[in-house]
Formats: structure tokens, C-alpha cells, sequence
């Protein structure tokens, strides 16, 4: 993972968010290839080890199946379809790609200049400057609200979507599978047989007169 993306990172237990501290065992070009994070708030231990943030505790992940093989073919299709469906025209954002999304992860950041949290990956996906990889199991372990938007395929479980409702900042979308349901909260924008597309709705700034 590039040094500069673990700053994006926080620990998944539930207490008041802070950095993690990071102690390096291997760095190469500023990519971190092993390094140990620790939470200073609970003492939880996180590793990157290949280069990949690991947060999926005991969780056992999902085999890559043939409708995501197939993915690999239409990077620059994924890319599109992501960077209109989260809406991605801020440069210098951070997105969450997941699963099959995950494809299209440095041709969006290039196209977009944002930068991507690639969640369980295929193996095919490779680390950048602008594109970090993560293996979750049940939480995105980045800040509430410091995401733009978050899309994820059928393979990952519904606690997975309310982890990106918490992580999605205000007016920012998540692009869901068919088979979960959408977040309450959030405004349906579109829908077909394999996904959805919710907005958060915007942070509501009060005006207020002048005094004279």
C-alpha cells in the first residue's frame, strides 16, 4: 500500500475514530509492503503484509467466481459505469471500489484523479499510488463520512453496506447489489435486476440573517 494511503485508514471496533500508528517492517518506493498498524484507542492490531491492509478478522472470504473472471475483461466498461454512478468528478476524492468494482479500480482513478479503496479484490488488481488494497470482512475501515461513494458486487454481506452508510459523506451514493436492500435514509436514484443506486441525502446548512 502507498505510505500516503494508510493515513485513510481507521480501526473497525466501535469507539471514537483515530489514526492508526504504523510500524514498517518492509517499505519499498514509499509501498508498504509488511507493516503492523496499531490502534492507540483499544490496542487492536491490523497487518499489511503483499502489500494488502488486512481488517478481515476471522472472517472467510468468498472464492472469486466466474461472473467476476468475466469482470476482468471490461475494466474500462467497470470504470465508466462506477465514475457515473458515484457521481466521481471531484479530483482528489476517495471511493470504494468492491468485489468485481474492485477491476476497474486504477483505470477510475485515473480517469477520475480520485483515490480508490480497492475492497477484496481479485487477485489481478494491483496496488498504486492512488489506489490502495484492503481485505474486509464485516466494516470499510476508513472515517465516517470521508468516502464519496462506495459500490460493491453481490458477494459481500449486508453489514457490509451498512458499513459504507457510516463511512459515505453527506450527498455521497453507494451502488448496491439487487439482493440487499438499499439503506434507509437514502433516496433510490436507479435500480435493474443486479443493482441499486442511493444517494445520502445532502448536510443541511441553516442560514441565518445578519443582525444589523
Amino acid at each position: 500500500m502507498f505510505i500516503e494511503l494508510i493515513d485513510l485508514l481507521r480501526c473497525i471496533r466501535p469507539h471514537d475514530e483515530t489514526w492508526l500508528v504504523a510500524s514498517f517492517n518492509k517499505v519499498n518506493n514509499r509501498f508498504v509492503e509488511e507493516a503492523r498498524l496499531g490502534c492507540p484507542s483499544c490496542s487492536a492490531e491490523y497487518w499489511i503484509r503483499g502489500g494488502v491492509a488486512d481488517f478481515s478478522g476471522e472472517v472467510i472470504l468468498p472464492e472469486c467466481d466466474d461472473e467476476r473472471k468475466a469482470a476482468s475483461h471490461r475494466r474500462e466498461e467497470l470504470a465508466t459505469r462506477a465514475g457515473a454512478y458515484l457521481e466521481a468528478t471531484e479530483p482528489g476524492a476517495t471511493v470504494v471500489l468492491g468485489g468485481l468494482w474492485a477491476y476497474a479500480a486504477q483505470e477510475l482513478s485515473e480517469m477520475a484523479e480520485v483515490r480508490v479503496i480497492a475492497i477484496n479484490a481479485p487477485g489481478e488488481v494491483k496496488e498504486s499510488e492512488s489506489v490502495g488494497l484492503v481485505r474486509v470482512g464485516s466494516e470499510i475501515p476508513l472515517a465516517a463520512g470521508s468516502v464519496l461513494g462506495v459500490a460493491v458486487d453481490a458477494w459481500f454481506p449486508a453489514n457490509i453496506v451498512e458499513s459504507a452508510v457510516r463511512v459515505v459523506r453527506p450527498g455521497g451514493r453507494i451502488v448496491g447489489p439487487a439482493a440487499t436492500k438499499a439503506p434507509s435514509g437514502f433516496s433510490i436514484l436507479a435500480h435493474d435486476d443486479k443493482y441499486w443506486i442511493a444517494q445520502k441525502a445532502p448536510e443541511v446548512v441553516t442560514i441565518s440573517r445578519a443582525s444589523r
